[in-house]
């Protein structure tokens, strides 16, 4: 079954960001295509984590993270598949209460972390949007059968 949902799922077209924090004094992202709002009263939004690659562990250990835009396929590239401790050796970026916003990103946001829930190999990790920017117009990327596609 596993192999005839994932074959299902590249179907169907995800939206993309690189969600970052600052863990042990590290810097700390990855590419998710899960991330979606929650509730806008209060303002939520969530992204899951795979638990079996111990992804969540930053998340769930750091009070806040930001959820990063881009349409920039390198970017993404690099937070998905580089080594971790190289992901923001070429990056811009800047610290916001205290954990990374790419700068190239055409949107962001600095969420608190308010909770995580287990739910089978994956966690999910919900934050109190704090801070929200829309740094320029972008045409947005989603993930599609394997690759990063355009949509407009």
């Amino acid at each position: 079954m596993s192999e005839e949902l994932k074959g299902l799922m590249r179907r169907f077209p995800l939206g993309v960001a690189v969600v970052t924090t600052k863990w042990r004094d590290k810097l700390v992202g990855m590419t998710v295509n899960t991330f979606n709002s929650l509730s806008m009263s209060p303002p939520l939004a969530l992204f899951l984590a795979d638990r079996t690659r111990g992804n969540d562990v930053p998340f769930r250990e750091s009070e806040f993270f930001s959820v990063n835009l881009t349409d920039d396929k390198d970017i993404l590239n690099t937070f998905a598949v580089s080594p971790v401790e190289t992901r923001f050796r070429k990056m811009k970026y800047e610290l916001e209460e205290g954990v990374p916003v790419l700068t190239e990103a055409y949107a962001y946001m600095i969420l608190r972390k308010v909770q995580v829930i287990d739910v089978g190999d994956h966690s999910i990790i919900v934050g109190e949007v704090i801070k929200t920017r829309m740094v320029r117009d972008a045409d947005p990327l989603v993930y599609y059968d394997r690759d990063y596609r355009k949509i407009c």
